[in-house]
């Protein structure tokens, strides 16, 4: 014994969907790309080779392995750091961000060799 199936619902016309955004993204399109472009290359550089200098001068060993084994490293170092310039919520903080790092390898590389007095 089977029982009738219930009445289909009348039909009706789908709601109303949300009024369209613009487009248009805060912070210029392009413009922000170049920005984080030329962060993640030179600001990934300038981290990568304070914190090789730093390395060589920190790992102990005759001069060319530590100063191999930092090389090493740096591509490593760089290639965060390039992810970090495009990571990071805005271009204003990676770049502070990829500063402060890169200020804190040359610091301890200063220290290191003995420049700071």
């Amino acid at each position: 014994m089977s029982l009738p199936l219930p009445p289909a619902p009348p039909h009706t016309a789908p709601a109303a969907s949300p009024p369209r955004r613009s487009a248009t993204r805060k912070g210029g399109g392009n413009g922000v790309l170049w920005a984080r472009g030329l962060l993640a290359l030179l600001g990934g550089y300038a981290v990568a080779a304070t914190w090789a200098s730093a390395l060589a001068r920190l790992l102990p060993g005759s001069l060319a392995d530590p100063a191999l084994a930092a090389t090493m490293a740096s591509f490593v170092i760089y290639t965060l750091a390039a992810i970090w310039a495009y990571a990071a919520r805005s271009s204003v903080r990676a770049a502070v961000g990829l500063a402060v790092v890169a200020a804190l390898g040359g610091g301890l590389s200063l220290l290191l060799a003995g420049g700071a007095a």
